[in-house]
């Protein structure tokens, strides 16, 4: 059995920056403490009032408790029925004997997640490409998303036992994150827009991602008003800024490859950093022929799962940034599997979309810069979804300071909630 100074010092030489990885971080704080008690689904809300939040909690024998979430509600009813059977009794301090991948083989034996390579859902056996899917995840796909979520708390539970922070245990040593501004919610009528992007601008976020909210169903008409929103923000930033468009408000209600090229072509010469998202993430072939046609740079895979959902997007050369969400993908452990495939490939990076900025901030802080360089921060909306928490972590100035509680930041604040 392990020691808790033993852990504390592989910790320490992972934080230290030594070639320490995730998969060998063998734990064993306190028996107790990584010894699981408890794994279940809690609602909680500010004692004052507000929204009704899911959490997943996951207990240690000493009463230490990893979280994960606000969960979607789809997320918390794919949980597997039997988690507590699951976990129970298990000793958490290992992360490559207890991870996202273990889990998935325990609940579902014979289902191979490499079957996504072939372009297979490990589930149902269902063809992946062009199913033209009509909603931001699959049945297998809430399953996945659940499943991230007993990573994430595992992983919150083994930094609460080893009184660090999460994103030191797996080596990070950036303190301090580029973060780029996601205006999502804001205004796309280009006067509105050019007043938000240039504030935004002059607070230090020299880096922003606009929204197109019109797509093929609003006709050429529409195609043109997002082309003039790329115009508009351009002029106005300058060349300094980095923008970057993604097009997932309008790829559920319609998406089409003719569309997606014609607006492709629309924005180049305005320099886009990337373009997000213009297809359905199941559309592997009109990726390919909008990459070919257009040369654009792509970027995608919030909506894919697990490193093997993006290795063919990868092998074909489709994407320049690769969007993997840990809150979806397979948590961190997945997560970091993707990190290690992506390397492969030279001149691609890891910008993980912005679900959670907890989770997203504690993997990308692992990572270099050069294959991890920012972080998404949604302006509007992420304070907000903290509100649980002890403190939210807000970028400012175009950067985030990482969080230095243990696990993987600030905790559910149990003084002012109330459980239900």
């Amino acid at each position: 059995m392990h020691t808790r100074r033993g852990f504390l010092k592989v910790a320490a030489a992972a934080a230290a920056g030594g070639t320490i990885g995730w998969h060998t971080i063998a734990a064993a704080a306190d028996t107790k403490s990584l010894i699981v008690r408890d794994a279940r689904l809690i609602r909680v809300r500010d004692r004052k009032g507000g929204a009704t939040e899911s959490y997943l909690q996951i207990t240690g024998e000493s009463g230490l408790r990893g979280y994960a979430g606000p969960l979607l509600k789809e997320q918390a009813a794919a949980l597997p029925k039997n988690l507590g059977e699951l976990l129970v009794g298990r000793d958490a301090a290992d992360p490559a004997k207890l991870n996202f991948a273990a889990i998935w083989t325990a609940c579902h034996p014979g289902k191979s997640l490499d079957k996504y390579a072939e372009g297979i859902d490990p589930l149902t056996g269902a063809k992946v490409w062009g199913t033209k899917r009509t909603s931001r995840q699959t049945e297998t796909g809430w399953v996945i998303a659940a499943l991230s979520a007993v990573d994430l708390a595992l992983w919150d539970l083994r930094g609460k036992a080893a009184g660090r922070p999460v994103w030191r245990m797996l080596g990070g040593k950036r303190g301090r994150l580029d973060a780029y501004a996601s205006m999502l919610g804001h205004s796309v009528k280009p006067d509105e827009a050019r007043k938000a992007a240039r504030a935004a601008f002059d607070k230090g976020f020299k880096r922003q991602k606009w929204f197109f909210m019109s797509g093929p169903v609003d006709g050429k008409e529409g195609l043109q008003q997002n082309i003039e929103l790329v115009r508009a923000l351009r002029e106005e930033l300058g060349v300094e800024a980095t923008l970057m468009f993604d097009g997932i408000q309008y790829v559920w209600k319609s998406a089409d490859i003719d569309y997606a090229i014609a607006l492709a072509k629309g924005i180049l010469p305005y320099k886009p950093h990337w373009l997000e998202e213009p297809l359905r993430p199941d559309d592997f072939e009109g990726y390919a022929r909008l990459e070919g046609e257009t040369g654009i740079t792509l970027a995608a895979g919030e909506h894919w799962y697990t490193r093997w959902n993006v290795k063919p997007f990868l092998d074909r050369k489709l994407v320049r940034f690769v969007q993997s969400d840990p809150e979806w993908c397979g948590g961190i452990s997945e997560w970091s599997m993707i990190c290690e495939l992506v390397q492969k490939y030279p001149g691609v990076q890891v910008v993980p979309h912005g679900h959670h900025v907890l989770a997203a901030s504690a993997c990308v802080a692992s990572q270099p810069a050069s294959l991890c360089p920012m972080l998404e921060y949604l302006v509007q909306s992420r304070i907000q979804f903290q509100h649980c928490q002890t403190r939210p972590l807000v970028a400012e100035a175009g950067t985030l300071a990482m969080a230095e509680e243990p696990g993987l930041g600030p905790s559910l604040d149990e003084s002012r909630l109330e459980r239900l």
